[in-house]
Protein backbone atom coordinates (compact mmCIF):
# COMPACT_ATOMS: atom_id res chain seq x y z
CA UNK A 1 0.00 0.00 0.00
CA UNK A 2 0.93 3.22 -0.79
CA UNK A 3 1.33 6.43 1.69
CA UNK A 4 1.97 10.24 1.02
CA UNK A 5 5.76 10.76 0.52
CA UNK A 6 6.45 7.81 -1.49
CA UNK A 7 6.12 5.51 1.26
CA UNK A 8 5.28 1.97 1.06
CA UNK A 9 4.28 -0.78 3.01
CA UNK A 10 2.83 -4.28 3.13
CA UNK A 11 -1.06 -4.54 2.86
CA UNK A 12 -0.69 -6.17 6.44
CA UNK A 13 1.35 -3.15 7.49
CA UNK A 14 -1.55 -0.84 9.52
CA UNK A 15 -2.95 -3.96 11.09
CA UNK A 16 0.31 -5.00 11.96
CA UNK A 17 1.03 -1.57 13.70
CA UNK A 18 -2.29 -1.37 15.27
CA UNK A 19 -1.29 -4.47 17.52
CA UNK A 20 1.37 -2.71 18.26
CA UNK A 21 -0.27 0.81 18.91
CA UNK A 22 -2.86 -0.49 21.29
CA UNK A 23 -0.27 -2.43 23.21
CA UNK A 24 0.89 1.20 24.48
CA UNK A 25 0.03 3.50 27.38
CA UNK A 26 -2.86 5.69 25.78
CA UNK A 27 -2.73 8.07 24.56
CA UNK A 28 0.80 7.94 22.78
CA UNK A 29 2.88 10.73 22.10
CA UNK A 30 4.31 10.20 18.19
CA UNK A 31 7.95 9.54 19.55
CA UNK A 32 6.53 6.42 21.09
CA UNK A 33 5.07 5.30 18.27
CA UNK A 34 7.72 5.84 16.40
CA UNK A 35 9.71 3.83 18.52
CA UNK A 36 7.65 1.19 19.08
CA UNK A 37 7.18 0.57 15.75
CA UNK A 38 10.93 0.64 15.42
CA UNK A 39 10.82 3.06 11.79
CA UNK A 40 11.75 6.76 11.23
CA UNK A 41 9.63 10.00 11.64
CA UNK A 42 9.54 9.81 7.96
CA UNK A 43 7.40 6.68 7.89
CA UNK A 44 5.29 7.21 11.16
CA UNK A 45 3.66 10.26 10.69
CA UNK A 46 2.43 9.51 7.58
CA UNK A 47 1.37 6.46 8.94
CA UNK A 48 -0.52 7.83 12.08
CA UNK A 49 -1.88 9.88 9.78
CA UNK A 50 -3.58 6.71 7.32
CA UNK A 51 -4.66 5.33 10.92
CA UNK A 52 -6.49 8.49 12.10
CA UNK A 53 -8.42 8.62 8.57
CA UNK A 54 -9.17 5.13 9.09
CA UNK A 55 -10.87 6.05 12.25
CA UNK A 56 -8.63 3.18 14.06
CA UNK A 57 -6.80 6.21 15.91
CA UNK A 58 -7.65 9.68 16.75
CA UNK A 59 -5.44 12.89 17.12
CA UNK A 60 -5.64 14.67 20.68
CA UNK A 61 -3.67 17.48 20.05
CA UNK A 62 -0.10 18.33 18.36
CA UNK A 63 1.57 15.54 20.09
CA UNK A 64 -0.41 12.96 21.41
CA UNK A 65 -2.96 10.28 19.64
CA UNK A 66 -5.04 7.35 21.24
CA UNK A 67 -6.23 3.94 19.95
CA UNK A 68 -10.03 4.38 19.33
CA UNK A 69 -11.30 0.81 20.81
Amino acid sequence: MRLPDDIVLLPTGPAQAMRILAALAQPFTTSQARQALGTTRRVAIPLLEHLDQRGWTRRLDAGHREVVR
